[in-house]
């Protein structure tokens, strides 16, 4: 960074852009949850700026929706006023998304131009851009799994499409919170062992996380969190019934619903023992107060999410749980992210 004003106008950018994705993705999550996601049957980066703006088009819009399986199977009673209410959020889901990359890539060109980044964020930034290039392809490629045959997404192509959103975010908070951390706190290099062990626990603990969100998308995509709506039984045992009924084996731990379920609840239950194993072996480490009470507020925020997540199957996946489910799952993925900035901060002094 060149100066004080440029740094802080660099840092408020890479935050501001991490929140527009935690808007993203609280709008998916109600797009895929009010089954929105296959109402607008075109993508048109320029011209699907504007929605049908009056009766006309929208019954022309409407017209085109009922050419398509969705329609003619599942939504084959729906009226105008219900096609207008799914529409919507697969419109802002579009829109918010074009405006990301309008507040990613403008100021991008800007402090190029100023040459006011360095060489190793220039590398980190552009593999943001094209992962984000990425993600807007991976959107519609998934929309278009649901305009054949089937009306339902691909739930590999779903996961895919969260997953990217996740990584992308992790980059650009890790990048913005180390600018942050290094411009705004002294740093410490006492305790290096301590400091050393506690990365390796969240690494772990990040890893798990990250694949218990993979999991969680393969169960929004495959409708199996409506499959057992009780816990810890799935039905009358705690095992999946039929677990390896599709062959080859494989497929079932992303096509058998049963299984999928199963694995989720696996998944987040070992996440939340081995993060209360790291929350405890570390907390009373002496780590100055900032990673403590990264520490503390993490394994609260876990603990509600797995409450969130017994909640979300006894009632059967209403809608507004649901996005605070998944809005936890980045909210406990970011403080991972900045305890690891952290660390890493304390290590090395910067990245």
């Amino acid at each position: 960074m060149i100066n004080s004003k440029l740094d802080n106008a660099y840092i408020i950018w890479l935050f501001f852009t991490a929140f527009m994705i935690v808007i993203m993705v609280i709008i998916g999550g109600i797009t895929r949850l009010t089954d929105s996601g296959l109402s607008m049957i075109d993508w048109h980066i320029v011209d699907g700026i504007f929605p049908p703006l009056n009766k006309q088009e929208w019954i022309a819009e409407f017209e085109k929706y009922k050419q398509y399986p969705e329609f003619k199977l599942i939504n084959f009673d729906m009226n105008l006023s219900d096609f207008k209410k799914i529409f919507f959020w697969e419109y802002v889901h579009r829109i918010w998304g074009r405006l990301i990359g309008i507040v990613f890539i403008v100021p991008l060109i800007f402090f190029l131009f100023k040459k006011a980044i360095s060489r190793n964020s220039i590398k980190y930034l552009l593999l943001v851009l094209v992962l984000g290039i990425c993600q807007a392809f991976m959107g519609w490629f998934m929309v278009e799994s649901g305009l054949v045959k089937d009306p339902n997404v691909s739930q590999y192509r779903l996961a895919m499409h969260l997953i990217l959103a996740f990584i992308i975010y992790s980059l650009l908070l890790f990048q913005a919170w180390n600018k942050f951390r290094v411009k705004s706190v002294n740093l410490n290099t006492t305790n290096q062992k301590n400091y050393e062990s506690l990365l390796k626990y969240l690494l772990i603990c990040l890893f798990l996380v990250l694949t218990t969100i993979v999991s969680g998308a393969f169960v929004a995509g495959t409708n199996a969190g409506l499959a057992y709506n009780n816990f810890p039984f799935m039905g009358d045992s705690i095992l999946p019934p039929d677990p390896f009924i599709l062959e080859p084996w494989w497929k079932n731990f992303f096509e058998n619903i049963s299984l999928i379920q199963f694995d989720h609840r696996v998944l987040s239950t070992l996440s939340l023992l081995v993060i209360s194993l790291t929350w405890f072996l570390n907390i009373k480490k002496g780590f100055k107060s900032m990673i403590n009470h990264l520490l503390n507020f993490g394994f609260s925020i876990l603990i509600l999410q797995y409450i969130i997540g017994i909640t979300i199957l006894k009632l059967h996946v209403p809608v507004s749980l649901g996005v605070i489910h998944q809005l936890g799952s980045l909210i406990l993925l970011s403080t991972l992210i900045i305890l690891l900035s952290e660390i890493f901060t304390e290590k090395k002094g910067e990245i």
